[in-house]
């Protein structure tokens, strides 16, 4: 559920202004509410901190840091840090121009400058031509060295200026000074990696020290988005309901008064969820989109779990793939067992989901002799019957949303749009059961269904008193219908993406197995590996076809008639950060 939010306005003097904030931060509770209002030091202070987070990420991907007792303090390290990777790419920049260098010089093999500088104090002119022959401009008191082919050099006793063949502008450094450069600079990148990885020994507290270079940021922001008029200033934000009572009684010990009220439509009301252990398994998820219902929606944690479990057993579809998910999960959590928690959780969900599915329709790695616990649902009978399932989940999926909608709108008369919605969708159903599976004829009761339906979405979708505003909504109503159609036959995905995992492995399986009577043993062994490694693959385009599939049939299909629209903005108390 999503939690309840009161709008508090907490105002004190002016001088007392740095004091309640400090008091507000150790009650970690309150999301605040600010005035847009940029001073120079914040602009300065993001930047730095910036910084110093682009160089905690390159720090981390330090394989082998040295653990040492810092000497130095957070601050001077991260100084230190910035200067080697500022040491590192200028010398990755010059290196990148010697390697330019001495590619122009390779075609020339080795070439001394104490040659180059003998020949010129005999007054002899020497050039370097891409030319698979001389130039047959040539002074007559020439020589041409053929080097590399298409590449050469002319010595001369005259000017070659006038030759009609371009030369080519060679580095001035010879090939050695330039492999000297090379060596310097290779032993220069050596040392500042090992200062690095004695740098990434500290990370921890250098972390700390960007912490409360943050914690610090928040202060000023929140100093900065203050209100304040003549003597008095104040702060506005969010808390939930519950935490009020602890609100204003710590309000009258911080000297400030509490104005409070309920948020309206208007408001930035953060979106605090508050789950079951169990629901909570698909916060990971959420997480990972960045996505977060907004104030006045609805919390749909536990659908959206449920159903993207069954999503990822019809997708991946594969029994035996469902074990190796469980089984790897399960030696992971073995392993390091700070990996237990949500995410694993979500995964055991999802593995088993996998293997159930796969059970019932006799798919283990691809093989198609198992027999299923319902043959008209496996991968080698008629799909027909597999995507009528998909077609009724979708339909039910989506009626789920327009009951949750109903449930929401109970006091209202549009209450009974959301039970056109539903019959709309099941026409849907009836359609794409004839357009798709073949049905010989729709039943009889899809035309007064419709019909019914529409009535009431017309007659109830738009308040009477809102319908000034919203009558594009009805000129819209032809599309929504077409768009209704549309969300009940994308859940084929379902079916089309577990049939193309069910199709590769089982290729995998024809080509590698076939013929192993008549090969040796070691070639049968490695044969084997390539299976494994072919079945790999396709475990891995099947966990991205649940999170391209499974995910977007929640998130889009479903929220869309549910009226979600993931524009919540997620409750961050204004607090220290190691609080």
């Amino acid at each position: 559920m999503i939690t309840p939010m009161t709008h508090a306005t907490l105002v004190c003097l002016k001088q007392d202004a740095p004091d309640l904030l400090d008091a507000l931060r150790n009650f970690a509770g309150m999301h605040l509410k600010l005035i847009p209002n940029q001073h120079h030091d914040i602009l300065e202070l993001e930047e730095e901190i910036k910084e110093c987070n682009r160089f905690i990420q390159k720090l981390e991907t330090i394989e082998e840091p040295v653990q040492n007792a810092a000497s130095e303090s957070p601050e001077a390290m991260v100084a230190h840090c910035g200067r080697l990777y500022q040491i590192l790419s200028r010398a990755q920049t010059l290196d990148q121009k010697l390697l330019k260098e001495e590619h122009s010089w390779a075609p020339f093999g080795t070439v001394k400058t104490e040659t180059l500088s003998a020949l010129k104090e005999q007054g002899l002119s020497v050039e370097f031509y891409r030319a698979a022959v001389s130039p047959v401009d040539l002074p007559a008191q020439s020589a041409w060295l053929t080097a590399d082919p298409g590449f050469g050099v002319a010595v001369s006793s005259e000017s070659l200026e006038q030759v009609e063949t371009a030369s080519l502008k060679m580095p001035v450094r010879t090939p050695q000074r330039i492999q000297q450069l090379r060596t310097h600079i290779a032993k220069i990148q050596q040392a500042s990696h090992e200062e690095l990885a004695r740098v990434a020994g500290s990370l921890p507290e250098i972390k700390r020290f960007i912490d409360q270079k943050a914690d610090q940021l928040d202060f000023l922001k929140a100093k900065a988005g203050m209100g304040d008029e003549q003597e008095l200033a104040w702060i506005e934000g969010f808390i939930p309901s519950e935490k009020l009572s602890e609100l204003e009684q710590q309000a009258s010990k911080w000297n400030a008064a509490l104005q409070t009220r309920e948020p309206v439509l208007e408001d930035p009301t953060p979106t605090l969820l508050k789950q079951s252990n169990f629901v909570s398994w698909i916060q990971p998820i959420f997480n990972f989109l960045g996505v977060t219902p907004g104030y006045n929606e609805v919390d749909v944690g536990w659908s959206f779990l449920i159903f993207l479990s069954i999503f990822s057993g019809m997708i991946i579809g594969d029994a035996g793939y469902g074990f190796v998910l469980l089984l790897t999960v399960l030696g992971i959590n073995l392993w390091k067992p700070a990996s237990r928690g949500k995410f694993a959780n979500l995964l055991y969900l999802m593995g088993g989901a996998t293997v159930i599915w796969g059970l019932l329709t006799g798919n283990i790695f691809g093989i198609m002799d198992i027999p299923a616990i319902f043959p008209s649902l496996s991968p080698i009978a008629d799909p027909k019957a597999t995507m009528n399932v998909c077609f009724i989940m979708g339909a039910g999926h989506l009626t789920l949303a327009h009951l949750w909608n109903l449930w929401n709108k109970r006091k209202s008369l549009q209450a009974l749009a959301e039970f056109g919605w539903i019959g709309s969708t099941w026409t849907m159903y009836c359609v794409t059961g004839q357009m798709v599976l073949g049905w010989e004829a729709l039943p009889a009761f899809t035309g007064p269904l419709f019909i019914t339906s529409m009535a009431l979405i017309i007659i109830f979708m738009t308040p009477p008193k809102a319908f000034k505003e919203q009558w594009v909504d009805h000129m819209m109503l032809p599309l929504s219908f077409v768009n209704n159609f549309v969300d009940v036959v994308s859940y084929v995905r379902l079916y089309a993406v577990g049939m193309a995992t069910f199709a590769l492995a089982s290729s995998f399986n024809s080509m590698i197995l076939a013929g192993s009577s008549e090969r040796n043993l070691l070639a049968n062994g490695v044969m084997m590996i390539v299976l494994i490694l072919g079945h790999g693959l396709n475990f891995i385009l099947a966990g991205m076809g649940v999170l391209v599939h499974g995910i977007r049939l929640n998130t889009l299909e479903f929220s869309s008639h549910l009226g979600l629209t993931w524009s919540g903005i997620p409750y961050t108390p204004f607090k220290k950060r190691d609080s």
